[in-house]
């Protein structure tokens, strides 16, 4: 039965293969997805981190008529060596996807300084051509920021006519002030949850509701109690009882909020179920 307070998962990754393990102990993605439509889940918007990932994201959403898209090459995807004539091929097949109607937004994309499987120098370079394509197309942008606060600050300063949410939100609660004041969307994951989410928490207790949005990152970052299996939009519903609990307001809200707040960032209509 469908819940009367359904929640928006604004960021997860379907087509990841680990879906497709018979490790997860979870049924088949489309037998999965079809459950969570029908029970918690109003929308989600399927994450892409490449060409192929992207691809595959749009090939998923497709399929349903909840179900969007985000395309864009996430920092640690950038083709080495890099190549210029490369990236403005890859950049024209973004731009074609952006035109697609299930297609909500560009992103991952951003800054990742804990891994140096790619030079900063050229996630810098993805990053501000992504940026520009953004402008260009009038999407919003969905930022991956790992350790890369400042860097992240300087792009986003850099380029004042794109908007855009910050994935999995992991810096301060000064930084994300900051953030809703260019009219920037901040997305909360399971990471609210854990124990040791001190500022995770923090940023729960001060963000304005209005530029709040919660997200499962599936199927990484799975909430507590669920820790050490595969996350999935289901357990969304820990993390917008967790930030109920932080904000003293009903769970209700929280999950009616978010939603909203998505619905309307992302520029998607409401269906009739919806109104």
């Amino acid at each position: 039965m469908k819940s009367q307070h359904p929640i928006f998962d604004t960021h997860a990754h379907y087509h990841d293969s680990r879906f497709a393990s018979p490790d997860t102990g979870l049924p088949q993605v489309n037998e999965l997805l079809n459950t969570l439509f029908t029970t918690e889940i109003s929308h989600i918007i399927n994450v892409g981190t490449d060409i192929p990932h992207s691809k595959s994201a749009i090939a998923l959403a497709e399929q349903y008529p909840d179900m969007y898209a985000v395309v864009g090459m996430y920092p640690g995807s950038c083709p080495l060596p890099f190549d210029e004539g490369q990236m403005e091929d890859i950049i024209a097949q973004f731009a074609e996807m952006l035109d697609h109607e299930k297609v909500v937004g560009l992103g991952e994309i951003g800054f990742d300084f804990h891994y140096d499987d790619v030079p900063h120098d050229i996630q810098k370079l993805w990053f501000d051509r992504q940026m520009r394509l953004a402008k260009e197309k009038q999407v919003p942008v969905v930022i991956h920021d790992r350790e890369a606060h400042g860097a992240v600050m300087d792009m986003i300063a850099a380029h004042p006519d794109v908007r855009g949410v910050l994935h999995s939100y992991s810096g301060s609660a000064e930084m994300a002030r900051q953030l809703c004041d260019r009219g920037w969307m901040i997305s909360l994951s399971g990471v609210v949850t854990f124990k040791n989410a001190r500022q995770t928490v923090e940023v729960a207790q001060t963000v304005p509701l209005q530029h709040l949005l919660i997200e499962t990152d599936a199927p990484y970052l799975t909430p507590h109690p669920h820790r050490g299996k595969t996350n999935h939009s289901g357990y969304l519903v820990h993390t917008a009882a967790r930030i109920a609990e932080i904000r003293g307001i009903s769970e209700e809200e929280v999950r009616d909020i978010t939603r909203e707040n998505a619905l309307r960032f992302f520029g998607i209509k409401k269906r009739p179920t919806f109104r």
